[in-house]
């Protein structure tokens, strides 16, 4: 099987550590581990790997095939985001201490509350977003739902308004029942659009949530092109490359500071009202 990363090592340890168990499976390709009762897959991907998306992606829809969840995550992921890993395989497993959504209130909050509360317990952390609003429960916020401004669709019916779920996410360790639908709900009753869209990470999701709160499957983004700095191994999207990605003087790019990795595109729902 051969010596892991010490990341991997980390990986594995730090999830027995919280009483999740896991097991090596066999690849000649990937770095592969059960997690749990064997429901979920984890792909361990180093940055420097010789991979493409499609063959990701392929992976993906083998174990799908099995009933069987495959997750990608990354060794800068798992770096800069641990608590937060963690914390989504638990979620998955459904391992989380379980709290009804009926119990808790709808409070607005704003942008600096929702980054403190999305950075902590998010995997992507924060986004900035138009409306904010949390699950309150005893005076502290155990949920968080984040949505754009409303849009006018060209080519729709005159008036049809669209909106984006931006962000939603539970305190790390907790599954709040019922608080996905409850805060979408409040955001629709309250502003009205005519649909309501939202992305699933590929790497780590298949969409069932959305599926289950009446969402359509109305996309399959392509895989995308990201750049890793290596010392602060933070994440920039071509779109998005600061300038000092780029070397002026010789126009060239800054290819010993940055490494070049990908996702596996996006599953693009929408909720049509």
């Amino acid at each position: 099987m051969g010596i892991k990363p010490v990341w991997q090592q980390d990986v594995v340890t730090s999830l027995e550590d919280v009483g999740i168990t896991t097991t090596y499976i066999e690849s000649l390709e990937y770095d592969l581990i059960s997690v749990g009762t064997g429901s979920v897959v984890m792909n361990m991907i180093s940055l420097e790997n010789t991979y493409r998306s499609e063959g990701l992606i392929l992976l993906q829809e083998k174990y799908q095939l099995k009933n069987i969840s495959l997750v990608n995550l990354w060794e800068d992921i798992w770096k800069t985001r641990k608590a937060q890993v963690i914390g989504r395989i638990s979620s998955i497993l459904g391992l989380n201490n379980r709290i009804h959504a009926r119990k808790t209130k709808i409070i607005a909050i704003t942008q600096q509350q929702a980054n403190d509360f999305l950075n902590d317990n998010h995997l992507q952390a924060s986004a900035k977003a138009n409306y904010k609003f949390g699950l309150s429960l005893d005076d502290q916020v155990i949920a968080v739902g984040c949505f754009s401004n409303l849009r006018y669709m060209k080519g729709r019916s005159p008036g049809y308004r669209s909106a984006e779920l931006i962000r939603f996410a539970s305190l790390t360790g907790y599954t709040v029942i019922g608080g996905f639908s409850k805060l979408l709900q409040h955001f629709i009753k309250n502003y009205k659009p005519d649909d309501v869209m939202s992305y699933a990470d590929r790497d780590w999701s298949l969409g069932k949530a959305y599926e289950q709160s009446g969402f359509k499957l109305a996309e399959v983004t392509s895989p995308a092109e990201i750049w890793v700095k290596q010392d602060t191994l933070v994440r920039y999207f071509s779109h998005r490359l600061p300038a000092e990605f780029f070397n002026k003087e010789s126009g060239s790019i800054m290819g010993d500071e940055y490494v070049k990795v990908f996702n596996t595109g996006n599953l693009k729902y929408i909720l049509y009202l």
